[in-house]
């Protein structure tokens, strides 16, 4: 079921874009890799794609390069945005990170995040990307997601608030 092609629809437009699964599980992969060493444009180039279409680590991380600054400008309510549609699939430290942050933002910056999350979700989250994420055991990223062959919309990342 990797090496299978599947098609999906660009954002606003009739342009059908083809991703392998295992090219998107490879790019997260190497992405997350990269992040580690320190190549930020690297990673970066690597995991928007993947976490576009909904794929955990890959937003996982990019939220940390965006709550950083690293290679992107740094914006809590972007990294915020990604870090909530990242923990949709419960992952236990993610989520206690997002609560802790969350809890140390200001009534109104809450409101924002609220908003910027439901958005991302909206978007980015695996109802709408149509994922499904399956624990693994042994691997550098603990959660296998895979999209179904549904078509589905596929948004570019905000670099700016």
């Amino acid at each position: 079921m990797l090496g299978l092609t599947y098609l999906f629809l660009g954002c606003q437009s009739t342009n059908i874009e083809r991703r392998t699964f295992l090219s998107l599980e490879l790019d997260q992969i190497n992405g997350i890799k990269s992040y580690k060493k320190g190549e930020y444009e690297k990673a970066f180039e690597l995991l928007k794609t993947p976490a576009t279409w909904g794929y955990k680590g890959a937003q996982y991380t990019i939220a940390f390069m965006f709550l950083k600054g690293d290679y992107v400008q740094q914006s809590t309510l972007l990294g915020m945005g990604w870090l909530g549609v990242a923990t949709e699939k419960e992952i236990e430290n993610w989520s206690d990170q997002y609560r802790k942050l969350y809890a140390s933002a200001t009534p109104t910056q809450q409101i924002q995040i609220d908003k910027i999350v439901e958005v991302y979700i909206q978007r980015y989250g695996m109802r709408a990307q149509h994922v499904t994420c399956k624990k693994m055991r042994g691997r550098s990223v603990n959660y296998n997601c895979v999209r179904s062959d549904r078509l589905s919309t596929i948004y570019e990342i905000d670099l700016i608030e």
